[in-house]
């Protein structure tokens, strides 16, 4: 199984947004295979990861080398299904 990691900030509203879509919209199917890497809650790994993909905003989804930037919900779906396997 592979891991998929979340970039998110506090009081990001985009980052709220896409915690919902996964929460409600998606029924918590991924809850287990996403690690959310908060920037406040875990500062040195957040960092260690915007650097090393080149992240410029926040949320994104990474999955080794292929950072998901646009986050409609169809793209965010299409991305978990192909790294994750579950439909």
């Amino acid at each position: 199984m592979s891991q998929i990691y979340m970039l998110a900030k506090p009081n990001c509203p985009n980052c709220q947004k896409l915690k919902m879509y996964l929460k409600f919209a998606l029924q918590n199917k991924y809850e287990k295979d996403i690690e959310i890497i908060d920037k406040e809650a875990n500062a040195e790994q957040y960092i260690m990861m915007v650097k090393k993909y080149n992240i410029l905003s926040v949320p994104v989804l990474i999955h080794e080398d292929d950072v998901l930037v646009q986050l409609e919900p169809s793209k965010v779906t299409a991305f978990l299904e192909t790294h994750i396997g579950k439909k």
